[in-house]
Order: C-alpha cells, then sequence, then structure tokens
C-alpha cells in the first residue's frame, strides 16, 4: 500500500478479523491475535462518507482471500491517501 513519503507497505491479510474506520481520517485492522495490541491503525486523507476507505480494504480483503497464494499480491490505491501506518 503505497503510504505519503514513505515505502510501500506490506500487510498481513491473512488473520485480519475485522476492518472498522473509525473517523473520516482513520481505519483500523484488527488481527486475530492473544492481545489487545493486535492492531494497524492506517491515518488517510479525509473521508466525507465515513466509510469509503473501509469499504475498499474490506472489498480488497475479500478478493485476496479468493485469490490463490502463488499469485502476485496487488499494489492498492486506495480511494485516500494513507499518510501513516501504526501498529498499535
Amino acid at each position: 500500500m503505497p503510504v505519503t513519503g514513505t515505502i510501500n507497505l506490506l500487510l498481513n491479510a491473512n488473520m485480519v478479523m475485522s476492518i472498522e474506520q473509525i473517523s473520516t481520517t482513520q481505519t483500523s485492522f484488527f488481527y486475530a491475535g492473544t492481545s489487545t495490541a493486535d492492531k494497524v491503525t492506517i491515518t488517510h486523507g479525509a473521508d466525507a462518507t465515513g466509510v469509503a476507505m473501509q469499504n475498499f480494504f474490506v472489498s480488497t480483503l475479500r478478493t485476496l482471500m479468493a485469490t490463490g497464494y502463488t499469485n502476485v499480491a496487488p499494489l492498492l490505491a486506495p480511494p485516500a491517501a494513507v499518510s501513516s501506518v501504526i501498529w498499535n
């Protein structure tokens, strides 16, 4: 996923339990794990609908899970620019 001002990042899609857009500028991925810190929060450009980024990532995750593991991971182009990714 392209992040403004950094290198591209690869997030694990295999263990995502849920994706939640927590504000117009943040979307979180919650992972299956034993820690409450198994979360990645993405800060992005403002989304007036409040769900466009969440919908984009859910749709992309569905596509990825239906694709064979030998295929190349796609380069994503989210509907809003991503400015940071925080593992917390």
